[in-house]
């Protein structure tokens, strides 16, 4: 049978959708010790005092900004190659999000771009670990200290991630990380904030719990419906779900419908009452087994990563993902940079591998933050990045077909810049 390898595959743990639907039908599927419990296992991973959950990454970051009590209009620095919704939430509290360049081997803040941005006004610096890479944090914490900032990492990616052999999350102030259901671990949705500083941890805490408890069938319907989207757009679903669909649009320009799933990029004032709510105890059962096996699953996304370097080495039209000296990523995804990212995203879906344009959000350039709107020439540059299947569950004959087909979509070598240019699309 004819065999296609989805971009995503979705982490899963045997057993823990069990354990959570178990704990809805004894009437814990809300509140439970679960939570706590989850929380103490989450802090203890990253060596740090506390750990307070959230229904959402984006939320997590948004109690963490308003106990930290900055002045309004206040600015804060994020990298200019970051999910939209993160600067979103500092907008939202009344804050300015100022966006920095990137460095255009590992797609993170730039910390020379850093340094350039700071103003008196400046409170705060929010790198984004993006992938699954670690941030040059010796240099970020330095800048930070120099000009006595707050760093709040993003770690939505990046859980299990090190940087010289430290847990990222763990050099600022505070970090935050998402549980949605493709990142490093997978709960259908919710978040968490890490801090040492009990102070911090107490406003935290006392932010995410002003918020409405969930209804249970609300729950329930979220675990259900994950774990169905699971399914369908893993690796065995794909192939008789999106996979016909991109095939055909393959042949029309831009293949990629995935574009018109995304959540909208808008205002976000007032926040969605969805977004107003608690984490539920029956995510934490589902986090907690996740917890056990995520340094395993980050391996394997390292060993595939690695191999896909080793194949894709040695070709003037790509340049595969790099990394810092003395880090561990994780490997959200895998990324290239190709002279016609197009060509080779729509080569790799009509043999069965579905690839995908960097879908991350360029921000500076997004009428949303038209405001604060800057160049930052590498950021956009990344219009000829392509995101690789990496995940945990692919197989040595999966890795090996993705090597031969990138390869055989860039036998006509092209220029590749890294810097202005911009894919034909």
């Amino acid at each position: 049978m004819f065999r296609t390898i989805a971009r995503y595959g979705p982490r899963h743990v045997p057993g823990s959708l069990t354990a959570a639907l178990r704990a809805i039908v004894r009437g814990q599927g809300v509140r439970g010790p679960a939570i706590h419990e989850f929380e103490e296992r989450f802090a203890a991973y990253h060596g740090v005092r506390h750990a307070i959950s959230a229904a959402y990454g984006r939320m997590a970051f948004y109690y963490i900004l308003k106990a930290l009590e900055f002045p309004r209009d206040s600015e804060i620095v994020f990298p200019a190659l970051t999910f939209w919704v993160v600067p979103e939430m500092a907008r939202v509290l009344g804050l300015r999000p100022i966006f920095v360049d990137i460095d255009p081997i590992t797609f993170n803040m730039d910390p020379a771009k850093l340094e350039g941005a700071i103003t008196p006004n400046t409170r705060a610096v929010v790198p984004t670990h993006l992938y699954g890479q670690p941030c040059d944090m010796d240099a970020i914490m330095g800048i930070a200290r120099a000009h006595e900032l707050s760093v709040i990492e993003d770690c939505a990616h990046a859980l299990g991630a090190r940087y010289k052999g430290r847990a990222a999350g763990t050099f600022g102030e505070a970090a935050f990380f998402s549980f949605q259901m493709l990142k490093p671990l997978n709960t259908y949705g919710g978040g968490m904030a890490i801090t040492g500083n009990s102070g911090l941890a107490s406003r935290i805490r006392s932010e995410a719990q002003s918020e409405p408890l969930p209804a249970a069938k609300d729950v329930f319907r979220k675990l259900l419906l994950g774990n169905l989207q699971r399914k369908l757009i893993g690796p065995y679903g794909f192939t008789f779900t999106m996979y016909l669909a991109f095939y055909i649009a393959s042949f029309f320009g831009n293949y990629d419908l995935s574009r018109y799933l995304w959540e909208k990029i808008r205002p976000l004032d007032p926040l969605p009452d969805s977004y107003r709510r608690r984490y539920s105890n029956a995510q934490a059962l589902v986090g907690m087994k996740m917890l056990e096996r995520i340094d395993a699953l980050n391996a394997l996304n390292r060993a595939h990563a690695k191999r896909l370097t080793q194949g894709l080495s040695g070709i003037e039209s790509i340049q595969p993902a790099a990394v810092l000296p003395d880090t561990a990523p994780v490997y959200y995804q895998y990324c290239i940079r190709a002279s016609d990212p197009a060509a080779v995203a729509r080569h790799a879906i009509r043999h069965g591998v579905d690839v995908e344009i960097m879908h991350v959000d360029i921000c500076n350039q997004l009428d949303l933050f038209a405001p604060y709107r800057t160049k930052c020439p590498v950021a956009e540059a990344t219009e000829r990045t392509l995101q690789l299947p990496v995940y945990a569950t692919l197989s040595e004959a999966d890795l090996e077909r993705i090597i031969q087909v990138i390869r055989e979509s860039v036998r006509l070598p092209g220029r590749l810049s890294t810097t202005t240019e911009r894919s034909r699309r």
